[in-house]
């Protein structure tokens, strides 16, 4: 049982846009980019960092 409840996909459209990254990459999603969502800078900068790290 996590300690911050992971919000809805849907709940921030910036961040379901962006996050569009990890369903190519990954196939899904993670619960840690939702749990993100509650400070939407935070969920934002994490999947821009990531994006910069997987670019070839």
């Amino acid at each position: 049982m996590p300690l911050v409840t992971p919000l809805s996909p849907n709940h921030d459209t910036e961040t379901k846009q962006l996050a569009e990254f990890f369903n190519e990459t990954l196939g899904f999603c993670p619960n840690s980019v939702l749990t993100m969502q509650h400070r939407p800078a935070i969920s934002k900068a994490f999947i821009n960092l990531n994006k910069a790290v997987m670019a070839n």
